[in-house]
């Protein structure tokens, strides 16, 4: 068996941002100020060090957002894939987000026209794509929009 490792920068959508804050906060008692003075003085372990740094992106991101840039926050994880999902990452599904990482597609029927594709085939290959976290459907009006999460992919073999 052949060892793969999948790893991916992700964009974080907003509502998952609140969440890993609100984690955060009760981790640590809502005292992030305590963690930046741990950080100048040097005196963290690996993980509060690495929770200090997600904290502190968060809350750059979202305060550059509150002053009217727009929202970014992303974020270098390992995506946990089973062999199936990996088997899934097709040749067509690859193209699909290398299309929505050159342009944005303002509906499904859209991106299959832009791929050629039909346009049932493309919406199961987008639901594919969010299952694994990759994209993600907005509601806009009447239809969804697809929104690429992933900006890098990695696979390491061996």
């Amino acid at each position: 068996m052949i060892d793969m490792r999948l790893s991916s920068v992700r964009r974080v959508p907003m509502n998952e941002v609140t969440d890993r804050l609100a984690k955060l906060e009760e981790k640590y008692g809502n005292r992030f100020q305590e963690l930046h003075e741990e950080f100048i003085q040097g005196r963290m372990d690996r993980e509060r060090f690495n929770d200090y740094v997600e904290w502190s992106s968060m809350i750059h991101a979202l305060r550059a957002y509150s002053e009217g840039e727009d929202y970014d926050y992303y974020t270098e994880e390992d995506t946990p894939l089973g062999i199936e999902e990996l088997r899934g990452l097709t040749s067509s599904r690859i193209e699909l987000l290398d299309r929505l990482a050159v342009s944005r597609a303002s509906s499904i029927n859209e991106l299959a026209g832009i791929l050629n594709r039909n346009v049932k085939n493309v919406y199961n290959d987008i639901k594919f794509l969010e299952r694994i976290g990759f994209v993600r459907l907005s509601k806009e009006g009447r239809g969804f929009v697809p929104e690429l999460l992933v900006q890098e992919l990695t696979i390491s073999l061996g």
